[in-house]
């Protein structure tokens, strides 16, 4: 009774209500003609029937409903349908088959794959019946539900085989996911990654710039003295390169073969003053100079550049090859070079000494300007210093493995008490050196007045009971720094005839074991002393003195106007010449002196044959 409420309740959507007319329409049809009869459909053990209309009555209409497939004329029908003559309709059960499939995902990278299953109950309905009637809504009852088959190892690996994977099966997590009947995927292969190559490697030997080592105990630092600038020598290696290894080849989950990454094989790049030797593996430095790196190319070069200007920033500069500084050398900084300083701008009450000579584009003011020195004396000085040095490290490096060794920990000794048991024993050649050292001092002080208690320290920490009164190694280096800075100056006074070249002066010492070239107009108050004559054909000399070994000095005026106190000497053969001569000059030639009262006129002073003094 519910079924054909229901079957009503449908045929009611098939035929909508009509209107009044339409119905007055039909029932006048009828009447004209009362042998019209509507087609019927009925359904009995899943047979359909149909009965055609008569008369030109409508034909029945088929909808599907819930767990049925309807079909007409082979072709399932998803909404109502209204039959025709020809027509062919089918209704068969939705049956669902018990399922258990194994799905099978690969990941991107073919380096995994993964499997789960999907389990599914089957279902079997049928077809209810429906009485004959104009409409027939279809539908079909549950009737059985069949449990799913169980997954097995073998349907796991059927499938992974349909999906090409070969490689790296884990037989466990197959069977684990067989017996957890799991829905979530599970790995059940890897593919095998490629092995890491070895990247080629170059290792450089050096450093453009090293940092001082400093006493934390020292009573006084100077903070300008925090760098040291390498230097190398011909055959000295400076970088050397490890050749790269290939990485294994890897496999992925389809058995493919998957190619290692490129190893990466940097080249050692050499140019000035280097050389690749072993094939290319090692860069040999192949004369002196200051080893660098220009982008990925080593280079030693003789020139040290400082591309600002020398100050608090970049504290002393002491390099054994050329300095150029792209600006000026101010207040404190020392400049110590083995070669030629040029300095593009001033040197403002500092210190700068080139080994070959030096260049002051601009002035000079309150500084100390050096170039080239005594010879002899600083080389026999300068042996002695550079074996104390080479002694002093040596020192140093024996105290340090000592410190280190537990037998002398339990020993308890100080490092003094160390220090001074090598200096009796393995380091006595030390003590002896300074000695040797003091006696340069005392034949040759002017030498040195840049280190004035340097052999007085040497002797109260090295010879005697001094050693015991050092209280940690970090004594040591101070000293050695010390030696360090000696040498470089003794190496600056050996140059042969070193000139300096400077525009203007005021209140500054210049010292040329060469001659002495001033471009400017102005030489207020200073000092100067030159091997081989100064020339300043447009210079005034206004204060100070000159003093020339031997060789002629040039100025365009000596003295001033207010008679300021101005002396000329020159030692030996020489002559001096001046367009101006003030009073209060005194000009000494070879030990002959003359003091200008009045003003002089285009002077020409030299020594005759006879030994006098010409004007």
């Amino acid at each position: 009774m519910a079924f054909d409420e229901q079957a009503r309740a449908e045929e009611g959507n098939v035929f909508p209500q009509e209107t009044t007319g339409q119905k007055d329409t039909l029932e006048t049809i009828e009447d004209v003609n009362p042998n019209i009869v509507d087609g019927q459909i009925s359904i009995q053990d899943g047979k359909v029937t149909i009965k055609p209309p008569v008369e030109g009555g409508r034909w029945p209409v088929i909808k599907p409903g819930t767990n049925v497939i309807v079909k007409v004329n082979g072709r399932e029908v998803m909404d109502k349908y209204t039959i025709s003559a020809d027509d062919v309709i089918e209704v068969l059960p939705a049956d669902e088959e018990a399922i258990c499939e194994v799905k099978v995902i690969v990941s991107s990278t073919k380096m995994q794959a993964l499997a789960s299953f999907h389990r599914q109950a089957g279902k079997t309905f049928r077809v209810r019946d429906i009485p004959e009637g104009p409409f027939a809504y279809v539908t079909a009852e549950l009737i059985e539900v069949t449990t799913p088959p169980e997954p097995t190892v073998e349907d796991v690996m059927e499938k992974l085989a349909e999906a090409g994977v070969v490689f790296g099966i884990d037989q466990e997590a197959v069977e684990g996911l067989v017996k957890g009947f799991g829905t979530t995927p599970v790995v059940v292969a890897e593919g095998r990654p490629p092995g890491e190559p070895v990247d080629g490697m170059i290792r450089y030997l050096f450093t453009e710039l090293a940092e001082k080592d400093i006493d934390p105990n020292a009573t006084r630092i100077d903070l300008y003295d925090r760098h040291t600038i390498p230097w190398v020598q011909p055959r000295d290696v400076l970088a050397d390169k490890t050749d790269p290894q290939a990485g294994e080849p890897g496999t992925n989950v389809y058995g493919e073969a998957i190619r290692p990454r490129n190893y990466r094989n940097p080249v050692l790049s050499v140019g000035e003053g280097v050389e690749l030797r072993d094939e290319g593996r090692q860069a040999v430095a192949t004369r002196e100079g200051r080893p660098i790196l220009d982008g990925k190319t080593i280079k030693v070069i003789p020139t040290y550049l400082v591309p600002k200007d020398a100050d608090a920033s970049t504290g002393h500069i002491r390099f054994s090859g050329d300095v150029m500084v792209n600006g000026d050398v101010l207040d404190r900084v020392e400049v110590i070079s083995g070669g030629v300083v040029e300095v593009s701008g001033l040197v403002s009450h500092a210190r700068v000494m080139g080994q070959q000579g030096v260049v002051v584009r601009k002035g000079v003011i309150g500084g100390q300007i050096r170039a080239g020195g005594i010879s002899a004396e600083s080389k026999m000085i300068l042996s002695v210093v550079r074996v104390l040095i080479l002694r002093l490290e040596e020192l140093l490096k024996a105290l340090q493995q000592l410190q280190r060794d537990p037998r002398m920990q339990q020993l308890k000794l100080s490092d003094g008490q160390v220090v001074k048991q090598l200096l009796e024993s393995r380091f006595n050649e030390i003590p002896k050196r300074v000695v040797e050292l003091e006696d340069y001092a005392a034949a040759s002080p002017n030498l040195f007045q840049e280190v004035p208690q340097l052999t007085t320290i040497l002797r109260n920490k090295l010879m005697g009971l001094g050693p015991t009164s050092i209280a940690s190694r970090w004594e040591l280096q101070p000293l050695i720094s010390s030696l360090q800075d000696f040498a470089l100056y003794l190496e600056a006074m050996q140059a042969a005839d070193a000139d300096i070249e400077v525009k203007s002066l005021q209140n500054a010492v210049l010292e040329a074991s060469g001659k002495v070239v001033i471009n400017g107009t102005g030489c207020y108050y200073s000092t100067i002393l030159a091997g081989k004559g100064v020339k300043a054909p447009r210079g005034l000399l206004r204060g100070g003195k000159v003093v020339v070994n031997e060789g002629n000095v040039e100025f365009k005026e000596l003295g001033g106007p207010g008679g300021i106190s101005t002396e000329v000497t020159v030692v030996g053969s020489g002559v001096i010449i001046a367009q101006t001569v003030y009073p209060n000059v005194i000009l000494s030639i070879q030990g002959e002196s003359r003091g200008f009262r009045d003003m002089g006129r285009r002077i020409r002073a030299f020594v005759n044959e006879e030994g006098e003094l010409i004007m």
